[in-house]
């Protein structure tokens, strides 16, 4: 292939005879670099893209803590109105104690639930920590690279 014409040819030395100990040129170093930087810029970005998604099913799942609660606290708010009425209707009579007492568990229900899943949702992050964690790695190996190819060229 060309490529490899050209490589063979700048491994040669200056009056043209080949060189045992020969290094890779520069630009094949170069080019080195910048696919291995390309490669491990797609695997980030998969990366991020996996723990986002994960961040994200579980934001959801709480969510669904916080709709559930809200139905049962909406119960229980229906359930405490039935309980004015009866109160209002019966002043003192024994049934509306029990309603009393219903509404009192399904509110008490729901807000546990609605607690829970807000809770949950504040400690979950929907930042990719992992990612941004490797991506600090993957900057400090790329200066070091950077740095090892400038020692070459001196």
């Amino acid at each position: 292939m060309a490529t490899n014409e050209i490589r063979v040819e700048r491994m040669d030395g200056p009056a043209g005879a080949s060189r045992p100990d020969a290094e890779p040129a520069l630009g094949d170093l170069f080019r080195a670099l910048a696919q291995d930087s390309a490669t491990l810029v797609r695997q980030e970005m998969a990366l991020a893209k996996a723990e986002i998604k994960e961040n994200v099913r579980s934001a959801t799942k709480d969510a669904v803590l916080i709709a559930a609660g809200g139905a049962v606290l909406m119960v229980g708010a229906l359930v405490l109105v039935a309980f004015v009425v009866l109160l209002l209707g019966d002043l003192l009579n024994q049934y509306w104690l029990g309603a009393l007492i219903v509404g009192v568990l399904f509110v008490a229900a729901g807000a546990f639930l609605a607690k829970k899943g807000l809770n949950n949702l504040q400690h979950d992050s929907l930042a990719p920590g992992q990612t941004i964690q490797t991506l600090k790695e993957d900057k400090q190996w790329l200066q070091s690279e950077m740095q090892q190819a400038k020692r070459d060229l001196a």
